[in-house]
Protein backbone atom coordinates (compact mmCIF):
# COMPACT_ATOMS: atom_id res chain seq x y z
CA UNK A 1 0.00 0.00 0.00
CA UNK A 2 1.09 3.22 -0.96
CA UNK A 3 1.35 6.67 1.25
CA UNK A 4 -1.19 8.20 -0.77
CA UNK A 5 -4.04 5.16 -1.13
CA UNK A 6 -3.39 5.03 2.55
CA UNK A 7 -3.49 8.41 3.10
CA UNK A 8 -6.81 8.68 1.08
CA UNK A 9 -8.40 5.78 2.87
CA UNK A 10 -7.48 7.89 6.60
CA UNK A 11 -8.91 10.73 5.05
CA UNK A 12 -12.19 9.08 3.88
CA UNK A 13 -12.91 7.45 6.98
CA UNK A 14 -12.48 11.24 8.56
CA UNK A 15 -14.04 12.98 6.74
CA UNK A 16 -17.04 10.59 6.56
CA UNK A 17 -17.08 10.43 10.48
CA UNK A 18 -16.27 14.29 11.07
CA UNK A 19 -17.16 16.05 7.83
CA UNK A 20 -13.83 18.25 7.21
CA UNK A 21 -11.48 17.25 4.69
CA UNK A 22 -7.66 16.94 4.79
CA UNK A 23 -4.55 18.71 2.77
CA UNK A 24 -1.86 16.27 1.99
CA UNK A 25 0.28 17.73 4.66
CA UNK A 26 -2.15 16.81 7.20
CA UNK A 27 -3.05 13.35 5.59
CA UNK A 28 0.90 12.98 5.28
CA UNK A 29 1.36 13.69 8.96
CA UNK A 30 -1.82 11.59 10.04
CA UNK A 31 -0.48 8.50 8.18
CA UNK A 32 3.33 9.03 9.58
CA UNK A 33 1.33 9.08 13.49
CA UNK A 34 -0.15 6.01 12.14
CA UNK A 35 2.91 4.30 10.91
CA UNK A 36 4.84 4.83 14.63
CA UNK A 37 1.82 3.63 16.55
CA UNK A 38 1.40 0.64 14.14
CA UNK A 39 4.90 -0.12 14.82
CA UNK A 40 5.40 0.14 18.53
CA UNK A 41 2.36 -2.32 18.65
CA UNK A 42 0.67 0.14 21.23
CA UNK A 43 2.85 -1.44 24.14
CA UNK A 44 5.14 -0.53 26.56
CA UNK A 45 6.06 3.10 27.66
CA UNK A 46 4.68 4.81 24.70
CA UNK A 47 1.87 6.94 26.00
CA UNK A 48 1.80 8.72 22.72
CA UNK A 49 1.79 5.67 20.61
CA UNK A 50 -1.41 4.22 22.72
CA UNK A 51 -3.02 7.37 22.21
CA UNK A 52 -2.98 7.60 18.67
CA UNK A 53 -4.50 3.99 18.53
CA UNK A 54 -7.23 5.16 20.57
CA UNK A 55 -7.24 8.25 18.50
CA UNK A 56 -7.26 6.11 15.20
CA UNK A 57 -9.81 3.38 16.81
CA UNK A 58 -12.19 6.18 16.87
CA UNK A 59 -11.89 7.49 13.84
CA UNK A 60 -13.00 4.46 12.27
CA UNK A 61 -16.41 4.23 10.81
CA UNK A 62 -18.67 2.16 12.99
CA UNK A 63 -21.81 0.16 12.26
CA UNK A 64 -24.77 1.00 13.83
CA UNK A 65 -27.89 -0.42 13.37
CA UNK A 66 -31.47 1.09 12.60
CA UNK A 67 -34.19 0.92 15.26
CA UNK A 68 -37.00 -0.47 13.88
CA UNK A 69 -40.33 1.92 14.57
CA UNK A 70 -43.86 0.98 14.04
CA UNK A 71 -46.15 3.46 12.26
CA UNK A 72 -48.20 4.42 15.41
CA UNK A 73 -44.96 4.64 17.52
CA UNK A 74 -44.01 7.07 14.36
CA UNK A 75 -47.53 8.91 14.41
CA UNK A 76 -46.74 9.23 18.64
CA UNK A 77 -43.20 10.62 18.55
CA UNK A 78 -44.83 13.15 15.38
CA UNK A 79 -47.50 14.04 17.68
CA UNK A 80 -45.41 14.93 21.09
CA UNK A 81 -42.62 16.59 18.88
CA UNK A 82 -45.30 19.00 17.39
CA UNK A 83 -46.88 19.60 21.01
CA UNK A 84 -43.47 20.66 22.60
CA UNK A 85 -42.95 22.71 19.47
CA UNK A 86 -46.53 24.32 20.40
CA UNK A 87 -45.40 24.64 24.21
CA UNK A 88 -41.78 26.39 23.47
CA UNK A 89 -43.65 28.50 21.22
CA UNK A 90 -46.25 29.62 23.52
CA UNK A 91 -43.38 29.97 25.87
CA UNK A 92 -41.70 32.39 23.49
CA UNK A 93 -44.30 34.24 22.67
CA UNK A 94 -44.90 35.19 26.58
CA UNK A 95 -41.60 36.24 27.35
CA UNK A 96 -41.82 38.73 24.02
CA UNK A 97 -45.16 39.95 25.49
CA UNK A 98 -43.72 40.70 28.92
CA UNK A 99 -40.36 41.90 27.56
CA UNK A 100 -42.94 44.20 25.05
CA UNK A 101 -45.05 45.32 27.83
CA UNK A 102 -42.27 46.22 30.34
CA UNK A 103 -40.66 48.23 27.33
CA UNK A 104 -44.04 50.34 27.14
CA UNK A 105 -44.45 50.87 30.46
CA UNK A 106 -40.75 52.52 30.37
CA UNK A 107 -41.63 54.08 27.85
CA UNK A 108 -44.97 55.48 29.62
CA UNK A 109 -42.90 56.22 32.68
CA UNK A 110 -40.37 58.46 30.87
CA UNK A 111 -43.54 60.22 28.66
CA UNK A 112 -44.96 60.68 32.30
CA UNK A 113 -42.04 62.95 33.21
CA UNK A 114 -41.44 66.64 33.74
CA UNK A 115 -39.09 67.88 30.45
CA UNK A 116 -36.35 68.72 32.78
CA UNK A 117 -36.29 65.54 34.40
CA UNK A 118 -37.14 63.45 30.92
CA UNK A 119 -33.88 64.55 29.15
CA UNK A 120 -31.66 63.36 31.72
CA UNK A 121 -33.72 59.87 32.32
CA UNK A 122 -33.46 59.63 28.58
CA UNK A 123 -29.57 59.86 28.60
CA UNK A 124 -28.49 55.76 28.78
CA UNK A 125 -26.20 55.03 31.51
CA UNK A 126 -23.19 53.33 30.50
CA UNK A 127 -20.75 53.65 33.05
CA UNK A 128 -19.39 50.54 34.53
CA UNK A 129 -20.55 48.56 37.37
CA UNK A 130 -18.56 48.79 40.45
CA UNK A 131 -16.33 46.15 41.38
CA UNK A 132 -17.57 45.71 45.09
CA UNK A 133 -21.20 46.22 45.04
CA UNK A 134 -24.00 44.67 47.53
CA UNK A 135 -27.21 42.77 46.13
CA UNK A 136 -30.06 43.04 48.60
CA UNK A 137 -31.09 39.36 49.35
CA UNK A 138 -35.10 38.24 49.89
CA UNK A 139 -34.16 37.13 53.46
CA UNK A 140 -32.78 38.62 56.42
CA UNK A 141 -29.45 36.74 56.97
CA UNK A 142 -29.54 33.47 59.27
CA UNK A 143 -29.39 33.85 63.66
CA UNK A 144 -25.71 32.02 63.44
CA UNK A 145 -24.24 34.86 61.09
CA UNK A 146 -25.98 37.71 62.59
CA UNK A 147 -24.56 36.80 65.97
CA UNK A 148 -20.89 35.82 64.34
CA UNK A 149 -21.15 39.28 62.63
CA UNK A 150 -23.19 41.73 64.78
CA UNK A 151 -21.80 44.80 63.20
CA UNK A 152 -23.03 44.08 59.90
CA UNK A 153 -27.01 44.89 59.89
CA UNK A 154 -27.98 45.54 56.66
CA UNK A 155 -29.82 42.80 54.59
CA UNK A 156 -27.01 42.95 51.59
CA UNK A 157 -23.83 40.80 50.40
CA UNK A 158 -20.94 41.99 49.16
CA UNK A 159 -20.50 40.79 45.52
CA UNK A 160 -16.81 41.29 44.15
CA UNK A 161 -13.17 40.40 44.35
CA UNK A 162 -12.26 42.84 47.17
CA UNK A 163 -12.69 42.21 50.45
CA UNK A 164 -14.55 45.09 52.93
CA UNK A 165 -12.70 45.01 56.45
Amino acid sequence: MTVSTSCTALGRSITSLARFQLDSAACWSLQQVAHYAKASGGSGGGGHAQRTNRLLKVLEPQQTTAVARSLEELEDARQRSREYSRLKMRQHCAWQADLSGKLKLKQAALAALPDHLRAAAEVPDLSLFPLNRNVWRETPPAEAKVVKAAAHTSRTRNIGTKRQG
